[in-house]
């Protein structure tokens, strides 16, 4: 989880004014338009971790359930060391397979990226971009890639750039990218999305 908390950055920062929509990219507006059907979903993705202190990359399998509703667990590695569960109550964190349970506030520094990226919570999509200058960056027949560069000088000492791979017609969201001030990266590839039906309630138990 440790490795995530860069990303943090970005969801914390001051609401600006919002922007003309049509300097927002055209597949980025087409994946926030999807993001309000798309419903209860499991996704699987692979965490690729880097810093300039390692020799080599820091990869990590995961798997995240998020609910229309709000609820979602997150478990990280293979099998799963780190699990998170919110279920819109409670917030409850495991950090290792031997750790014991512990119960967080929403804005613990160590759950907060993913409390807002995954519960929903002050994730309206084109807030998102108030703080941002968006462009495109690489355009493929499979993907579009929009680079999210911080407008404030003080965010751009630890947050150099966003990176969301997005696929034709905003039907998926395939990677995000997160560079930091010293070179840091941190890489999420996400599988296709899932659609969940049948009994979900133990998912949100801390087991």
């Amino acid at each position: 989880m440790p490795s995530v908390l860069a990303a943090a950055l970005w969801l914390t920062l001051p609401v600006q004014a919002a922007p003309d929509p049509a300097l927002i990219p055209p597949v980025m507006r087409e994946w926030m338009a999807m993001q309000k059907s798309i419903g209860s979903i499991k996704v699987a993705f692979q965490q690729t971790h880097t810093t300039p202190a390692l020799k080599e990359p820091a990869t990590a399998n995961g798997r995240f359930w998020r609910m229309a509703d709000g609820r979602f667990r997150l478990e990280l590695g293979s099998p799963a060391a780190t699990i998170l569960v919110f279920d819109k109550e409670t917030v409850r964190l495991k950090e290792s397979a031997d750790a014991p349970w512990q119960t967080l506030k929403p804005d613990d520094s160590r759950v907060r990226m993913w409390m807002k990226f995954l519960s929903g919570r002050e994730m309206d999509p084109e807030s998102l971009t108030n703080n941002f200058t968006l462009k495109v960056t690489q355009q493929e027949k499979g993907y579009t890639t929009v680079a999210m560069i911080p407008r404030p000088l003080l965010i751009k000492k630890y947050l150099r750039q966003l990176d969301m791979q997005i696929e034709p017609g905003g039907r998926q969201l395939l990677g995000f990218r997160v560079v930091q001030g010293d070179g840091s990266t941190l890489l999420l590839n996400f599988g296709p999305p899932e659609k969940l039906v049948g009994d979900l309630a133990p998912l949100f138990q801390p087991q």
